[in-house]
């Protein structure tokens, strides 16, 4: 778990000119849910800011419980800023 205050972007993933920007997939899931309890995830987009960043939504027992970066989005390769984890 990243701590929001001291890190709200995340880890540094840093790159050189002329390569890709790395995937680093991000999620925040609610306490004491891992991954693999997930029900299903829905695929959707952050509508908090102008980019539309791409993220899956957790379901768990029919209600939200979480979501994660997808790292085949073109806008943000897995990353999810603060307004998308805790939104």
């Amino acid at each position: 778990m990243r701590d929001g205050i001291a890190e709200p972007w995340g880890t540094r993933t840093p790159y050189g000119p002329g390569e890709d920007w790395p995937v680093r997939v991000d999620c925040h899931l609610a306490d004491g849910l891992e991954p693999g309890d997930v029900d299903r995830w829905v695929r959707t987009a952050a509508v908090l800011h102008s980019n539309g960043d791409g993220l899956d939504i957790a379901v768990k027992d029919g209600r939200i419980a979480g979501v994660r970066g997808r790292a085949d989005d073109r806008v943000n390769h897995g990353r999810l800023d603060p307004k998308d984890l805790f939104g």
